[in-house]
């Protein structure tokens, strides 16, 4: 799977990637048993092979079957573990993005109304200051404007 499709899968998607994965771990962890129940009757290989030397090569192949398994698993823990590492960092980066975008649309919306208001209560003190001078109700021009 691309690094690509993996960002766009959904959860359920990457839930089932675990879960398939885990399937893998026990899979895996199960053939490590029948290698270690092979390995304690080692003395079946000895008896196959005559000579100890022989039996000891065999038993070898087992430990690297398995120390090669427990390494292609660990690196694929370690992958599924960045790429989901990625993908969140991802998600936070646009989450942060779309945070400061909402806060600067707030600031310039708040910015419009304040300048709104501040005309309005300019133009109302000049109608007062009108009113006063011409001795009309103040709240008469205001309604006026």
């Amino acid at each position: 799977m691309t690094e690509r499709q993996l960002r766009k899968a959904s959860r359920p998607e990457l839930l089932k990637m675990l879960q398939q994965s885990r399937q893998e771990n026990d899979d895996l962890r199960q053939r490590l048993e029948q290698t270690q129940s092979q390995l304690q009757s080692r003395q079946l290989a000895v008896d196959q092979s005559g000579t100890l030397a022989d039996a000891a090569l065999k038993l070898s192949g087992i430990f690297e079957a398995a120390e090669s398994a427990c390494q292609y698993y660990t690196e694929n823990i370690r992958t599924l573990s960045g790429r989901q590492e990625e993908i969140c960092r991802k998600m936070e980066q646009e989450s942060r993005e779309k945070c400061d975008r909402m806060l600067e649309q707030a600031k310039q919306m708040a910015k419009i109304y304040w300048d709104e208001y501040a005309e309005k209560c300019s133009r109302y003190m000049k109608a007062m200051e009108n009113a006063q001078r011409s001795e009309i109700s103040p709240y008469a021009e205001a309604d006026m404007l």
